[in-house]
């Protein structure tokens, strides 16, 4: 519903917040008026409109992490349009400072439920794996998780990575992992800044029924030509951006790795026997037009390919295995002034997924999805309401198909397309000083299967007091498509089967309760409680893998999860961080699975502590260090084993056969409890005109042996079974280096 209530005799204050440096606009930055209970937050691209004021004299007040707060007074007459920009400059030594925050600062405009907000200098102080990567740092979060060290796939709130609205400057990603879901698809010095909704998101955002990540890139530098390049143990990066003179920006980076080089060399060197032919490349691309009046017009590329070739020498045969999977996606934004108070934003974009396994004699897979988008977003205000609305038109296709020689051939071969078209309409409204109210409604249209969904969506802000807020949301969600995993008893995200709505197999829908509570009372240590539940319905399981009818491949099943989280930043002197605990469930159920029972889903991981603190020493040395606690995961270990006797037909040989494992239920043991700590060590120094960044990291660093899974087998034992321990990453050093110029 909206509200299109007209404020008599009201003024109004709009404009851009860039970076004073570079000209970046800076997304999600808080303006609001000193001592008056108005206020907002900007858009992705940093525009802001304040309406619904009364004549009067103002101090605007603008903000932002990592830059000096800015204010400007303004005397406003009834029915002014004040037209203001506001350039803000980068506090001091802005480049080594952390401040992560679930909410910006004093006086925050966001009416959001479970949202945290990240920056790309943020994410590349943390511990890592070889090189900094976004995924891996979100695990560091409250309420997101994953399955092992293995992967960077996110588990939000009890939801599967598939259930993830993943964005890059609003184009969908759909492949968003490299090295079988080791590293993310993004490169981090590419990145402006990370918007996370963990649950209870605004119609704005649909198709998804789990979360929302928002990444916003960098248009690139207006003012002068600069970037960056690094160098690690498995990989190199750079990123270069610059001024189209009088014109406006272009931005390029590039990644690559060289596991396929470096195990080559050590295999001719006679270190090792073999080599893993294993490198994925990324290369992303954007160009930024500033037209007059505000305008602006960019066109942005992006292709990540994950390559895999390996050759088989056998006396007799000679086989070549071929895996291959990444994305590429192509889009064209325009950004449009209607207005002083009308700001408009359509994009046309094209996303394409695919991965194929090919073994020359014997397999082949293959999965590929394409999209075609039309979107229009669309803001206003008018009085004392925000309105957002727009709308969207999307082109999909998804096939897959399935050869396999010993099974006969062809196995499958399924091809489906559709048109999925969306409107949506938001409004918040701020009826008193205290309490805000936000309303929207979200309708979807699939095609395939002929489906109408209606989500309506509301949101609640009750201020405390200057420092304290409460806020509700609720909302029902609806998913036309998404990824089944193959083998989601390992955990592992390669090779997923992406499937689309039809006549059989029905959309996934959610419903989504979040209450939230942050206040700023203790200034070194802002504080935020998240409480949620969500109930989902028609999710989808691999019943098998290989059958002539695709549908028939999956079970549809019901599921909830519900938990509290807990996030404390820390801001004091020299230190910076958070402390964070979580507490969540994650339950499903398959009435032809499990025996009907409910169950929890590997990813269910019952208590989880977060700790990461860094510290500034001066002259250029940093410290930073995590330390992570997690329940174990969920498994399922036989109860005992029994013999069983080779059938064929009417013939029971009870001498040959073999030895069976019988179970007392699935998942119903637990692995041990993970914890692991890192710790980094880096200097930045000055040389010439370029800085120059060295780190040093120690993973796992007292060596904890956290177990993955068990793998049973036979033993001697009649009434026994042996039972061997998978462990992941070990003490673990890794080391690097960048240059900035």
């Amino acid at each position: 519903m909206l509200f299109t209530t007209q404020i008599i005799s009201a003024a109004s204050i709009s404009g851009f917040v860039k970076d004073s440096t570079n000209g970046e606009p800076l997304p999600y930055a808080n303006i609001y008026i000193d001592k008056q209970p108005y206020g907002t937050t900007t858009n992705f691209k940093g525009f802001y409109l304040l309406d619904g004021l009364p004549a009067g004299e103002y101090k605007i007040i603008a903000s932002y992490v990592g830059y000096r707060p800015k204010s400007h007074n303004v005397v406003l007459k009834e029915d002014d349009e004040y037209w203001y920009n506001v350039n803000l400059y980068p506090a001091p030594e802005v480049g080594e400072e952390i401040v992560v925050t679930a909410h910006r600062d004093i006086g925050e405009r966001s009416i959001l439920t479970g949202r945290i907000l990240l920056q790309s200098k943020q994410i590349q102080k943390l511990p890592q794996i070889a090189e900094p990567d976004l995924f891996r740092s979100m695990h560091l979060l409250p309420g997101v998780t994953t399955t092992s060290d293995f992967s960077s796939a996110l588990y939000i709130w009890g939801g599967t990575p598939s259930q993830n609205l993943i964005t890059i400057d609003g184009i969908d990603i759909y492949n968003v992992n490299h090295l079988g879901g080791v590293f993310s698809a993004f490169n981090v010095d590419a990145i402006k800044e990370v918007n996370l909704i963990k649950g209870g998101f605004p119609a704005k955002w649909g198709g998804r029924i789990g979360s929302v990540i928002e990444v916003v890139n960098k248009e690139g530098d207006r003012y002068n030509l600069h970037g960056s390049a690094a160098i690690s143990l498995l990989s190199s990066r750079a990123m270069v951006e610059g001024p189209i003179k009088d014109l406006g920006s272009w931005m390029f980076s590039a990644r690559r790795t060289y596991i396929d080089i470096v195990t080559s060399c050590m295999d001719k060197w006679g270190i090792i026997e073999g080599h893993l032919p294993y490198y994925f490349t990324d290369v992303h691309g954007k160009v930024t037009f500033d037209l007059p009046k505000a305008d602006k017009l960019m066109l942005s590329a992006y292709y990540g390919r994950d390559n895999f070739d390996l050759e088989e020498d056998d006396p007799e045969e000679e086989e070549e295995i071929k895996l291959a999977w990444g994305n590429w996606t192509f889009s064209a934004n325009y950004s449009h002034l209607l207005s002083n108070t009308h700001f408009g934003n359509f994009l046309l974009a094209y996303s394409q997924s695919d991965d194929v396994f090919h073994s020359e004699n014997s397999e082949f897979l293959n999965d590929i999805v394409r999209d075609l988008t039309l979107k229009a977003d669309l803001n206003t205000a008018i009085g004392k309401h925000e309105i957002e609305y727009g709308g969207m038109i999307k082109f999909m296709r998804i096939k897959n198909r399935a050869d396999i020689l010993e099974e006969g051939g062809r196995i499958w071969k399924w091809d489906n397309s559709s048109v999925i078209l969306a409107g949506y309409g938001q409004d918040e409204y701020r009826f008193t000083p205290l309490w805000r109210l936000g309303t929207g409604l979200r309708w979807e249209y699939c095609g395939s299967g002929g489906y109408n969904r209606i989500s309506p969506r509301l949101y609640v802000q009750r201020t405390i007091d200057e420092k304290s807020r409460a806020k509700f949301s609720i909302g029902r969600y609806y998913q036309f498509f998404q990824t089944v995993p193959k083998f989601e008893e390992l955990g592992l995200s390669l090779f997923d089967t992406w499937v689309l709505v039809d006549d059989k197999i029905k959309p996934t829908w959610a419903n989504h309760f979040v209450l939230r509570a942050e206040t700023e009372h203790l200034n070194f240590a802002p504080i935020s409680v998240d409480l949620y539940y969500k109930q989902m319905g028609d999710i989808l399981r691999h019943k098998r893998f290989f059958t002539e009818n695709f549908t028939k491949m999956f079970e549809s099943g019901s599921g909830e999860s519900f938990g509290i989280d807990f996030m404390a930043r820390v801001n004091h002197r020299n230190w910076n961080g958070w402390v964070s605990y979580s507490l969540g469930y994650a339950i499903n159920k398959f009435d032809d699975f499990a025996n009907g029972e409910p169950f929890y889903p590997k990813h269910d991981k019952r208590h989880q502590v977060n700790i990461y603190l860094s510290r500034k020493f001066g002259k250029g040395w940093y410290l930073s260090t995590t330390w992570v606690f997690t329940s174990g995961m969920p498994y399922t270990e036989p109860i005992g084993k029994y013999w069983m006797p080779w059938i064929d037909e009417d013939w029971i040989d009870p001498g040959f056969g073999q030895i069976e494992f019988y179970y007392g239920g699935y998942n119903n043991r637990r692995v041990p409890a993970y914890h692991r700590l890192d710790l980094a060590i880096s200097h930045r120094s000055k040389f010439k005109r370029a800085y120059i960044e060295w780190y040093f990291q120690i993973l796992n660093v007292y060596n904890r042996k956290n177990i993955y899974a068990y793998i049973f087998e036979e033993s001697d034992d009649e009434r026994e079974y042996d039972k061997d321990e998978i462990t992941m990453f070990p003490l673990l050093p890794t080391f690097g280096l960048k240059i900035e110029f």
